[in-house]
Order: structure tokens, then sequence, then C-alpha cells
């Protein structure tokens, strides 16, 4: 934010000159030696000129304009200068523009020296006798809208090509703004999935790393029957090969997914604790070519 401020600062800091508006800070008049337009608006219009400005100045047009009044007659000799050096003279029409007075006195000198003069008539009043106009004059009424404006004065028989240069980059506030705010809300969610993520998955204790270790080829679901299946092989990795050699399983507890059972291709005895054995009425599969043992203890 410092950065811009004296960056603002300096463009505006000029002796003898009044501080730079905003728009001339982000939306500059054209100062150079090739043809350009004049583009005429009330000070009180300011702000919806900008969007105008802005188009004019991505398309390339080379665009002079004037903000506020001149303090003395030097200012006001060079602004007259400049104003008459354009090939083409673009009024921004509206009741602030009819009513002000140093416009339209502005208009006046540049059809008294014969250069011609657009009238975009945003609201559709009244565009030649209220501005004080006796000379030769074109007018359009294309509204408000930004590309509308634009291609009216493009289309204009008395605009040049010889105004279009390159197209200029523009420091757009408020898109700045936009992307500020989006890039704070990405940053938010980031950090807010982060730590759903870290929710979702703590840090492995010291035991459940262990148990980690072996590389299983033969994965169960269910976490009963794993425990039970890697406690019958060993301790070790729970592989096909291991798997094919258990013919019979102790369950201290019945699983949750008992067709899982279906992994274990030899396995024809099921080994229950009590508590086990108390549910496996619930659990018909279990009957269903595995002979049941109920033991007590540990099974072993």
């Amino acid at each position: 934010m410092l950065k811009y401020i004296l960056r603002e600062v300096c463009l505006k800091a000029r002796k003898g000159q009044a501080m730079a508006s905003k728009t001339e800070t982000y939306y500059p008049p054209y100062m150079g030696a090739e043809p350009y337009i004049h583009l005429c608006f009330s000070d009180r219009d300011e702000r919806k000129v900008r969007p105008l400005l802005r188009r004019l100045l991505l398309r390339g047009c080379r665009t002079w304009y004037w903000v506020g009044y001149s303090r003395d007659r030097t200012s006001e000799s060079a602004r007259n200068r400049r104003m008459l050096g354009a090939g083409l003279t673009v009024l921004f029409l509206t009741d602030n523009a009819r009513r002000d007075t140093e416009l339209k006195n502005q208009l006046l000198v540049c059809q008294k020296e014969k250069q011609p003069i657009l009238v975009l008539n945003t609201d559709g009043g009244d565009s030649g006798l209220s501005l004080g106009l006796t000379g030769k004059f074109s007018s359009v009424t294309p509204g408000t809208n930004a590309s509308e404006l634009v291609n009216a004065i493009f289309h204009s028989p008395d605009f040049s090509q010889l105004y279009l240069g390159d197209p200029l980059p523009v420091f757009d506030r408020l898109r700045l703004r936009r992307i500020s705010v989006l890039l704070v809300v990405l940053a938010l969610l980031l950090a807010g999935g982060a730590g759903v993520y870290r929710y979702l998955n703590p840090p492995a204790s010291p035991a459940q790393e262990e148990t980690a270790l072996p590389e299983d080829t033969v994965a169960f679901q269910d976490e009963t029957l794993r425990a039970a299946v890697r406690s019958a092989v060993g301790g070790g990795p729970i592989t096909e090969e291991a798997v094919a050699e258990l013919e019979s399983l102790y369950l201290s507890q019945l699983p949750e997914y008992p067709e899982e059972l279906a992994l274990l291709p030899h396995l024809a005895t099921l080994i229950l604790s009590e508590a086990a054995a108390q549910g496996a009425p619930e659990q018909p599969e279990l009957y269903d070519g595995y002979t049941l043992i109920v033991r007590g203890g540990d099974g072993q």
C-alpha cells in the first residue's frame, strides 16, 4: 500500500500544478506528439468516464483530457494548446456537462478553431442549444456502456486510424482489489483444507506405524478379520502364499464383513471365543462351509 501511495504522490507532485486526480493517475492523459483525440467531460462525471477511458487505452486510442480548472494563465494556455492540438474533440454529454460553464467555454474555443466535435449524448437529452454549439458537429446516442461508447467514437466519420497506437496497460484498482480478495479467500480455503486433512488424517502412533510396516498383498477391510489373519500368519505380511496355508482361524469377535472370509481359500474351521459364539446365530453365513468350534480364553 505504501508503494502505491508514494507512486501516486510522485506522479502528482509538479511545481506550480495541482495534484493529479485519481483518473489521471490510473488512466494518464496522452502527452506525446502523435495524433490524438480530446475527451471532454464535466468534473462531476469523472467517475462515470473512467470505464470509457480504460477501454480507449486498452484499444490503443491516444486520448488527452483535462480534469479541474486552470489556476493561472500559464496552465490555461498550456491546456488550450493541448486541447486545440487534438484532431477530434469527443464530448461525454450529461446534465452535469450541460450546466458546466467551463466545459461550454472549452467547446466554443474548439468550435471557433473549426475542430471536429463528436457529442456522445449519454442520456438522450438536448445536445446542441443547451451547449451553445452553433456550428457543425456530430451527435450520437450510444447510452453509457463503455463498449458502445468506444464503438460510436471509432465509427464516427471524423475519427481517424491515425489516433490508434499500441494498446496501453492500465492500472485497474478495482480489478486488483478483486484479485487480492480472491487470493485471500483462496489462501483461507487452502489453510482450512490443510487443517481438515490433518484432522481426518492424524499422525500415526508408533503402534500404528509398526502395524503398517508389513506389505500386505491381500487386503481386508474388516479390521477384526485383518487382525485375526495377521496373528494367524505370525504377524508378518498378509500375502496370497500366507493365507493359502490357513485352514483354521481364531476369532475373538465376529467380523463386520464376514464375506471377506472368502479371501482365505483353504479355510475350513472357525474357532470362536465364547463372546463371538453368542452372536454367531445372527450371521448364518458362518455356518455355510465352515466348522464352528467354541473355545474359551485366547483360543490357543
